[in-house]
């Protein structure tokens, strides 16, 4: 097993994990349909956690590039997926033993933390790129979509307004979509 398989499958297992979380909590609100109110906000944000982690997973592929020498790049290497399981903690509910789930009421209370992951995200996943060998090339087209989320997302921290809230929502699913379709693969 050559060193890029062995830290691709570390990768993997970090991913998978966010993954996991993400469909069981989608399973546990299943299972209470009766008892969930207002699931818009929590559907877009987990379509869009599982596209960023299918983009993630396939940019992972850029690394083959890296020479692995120090601790430290494998630390930067696991950070954003690190992030991602965190984000899915934070936006799936707590159990609720026969109480009612108003997921937009906890998509707001929560909205500091899971815009905050997002951010350090793709400020992480920004840093690990600078290690790959044609990052001095393709720093601005890595940089300007981000730089993009990550303001958006900051006005999300800040601010209860629906329509905004729903607006950057659109705006980051569709504009991943549109990736998936279009863009060549590579790390967000």
């Amino acid at each position: 097993m050559s060193e890029f398989e062995f830290i691709s499958v570390f990768v993997s297992i970090v991913l998978a994990f966010a993954m996991a979380e993400l469909l069981m909590a989608w399973g546990r609100l299943i299972r209470e349909h009766n008892r969930v109110h207002k699931p818009s906000f929590f559907i877009g944000w987990t379509i869009w956690l599982l596209l960023l982690m299918c983009f993630h997973y396939l940019g992972i592929w850029e690394y083959q590039a890296v020479d692995f020498e120090l601790v430290g790049q494998l630390v930067l290497l696991l950070l954003p997926p690190i992030i991602l399981v965190l984000l899915t903690f934070v936006l799936a509910p707590e159990r609720t033993r026969g109480k009612a789930i108003d997921l937009e009421e906890h998509y707001f209370s929560i909205r500091h933390w899971l815009f905050s992951l997002a951010i350090l995200f793709f400020v992480a996943g920004t840093i690990a790129d600078m290690m790959l060998p044609d990052f001095g090339e393709t720093w601005i087209s890595r940089i300007s979509l981000r730089l993009i989320i990550v303001i958006t997302l900051g006005l999300l921290m800040v601010s209860r307004n629906r329509i905004l809230h729903y607006g950057v929502l659109t705006f980051n699913v569709g504009w991943l979509i549109l990736g998936s379709i279009f863009q060549e693969v590579r790390a967000l």
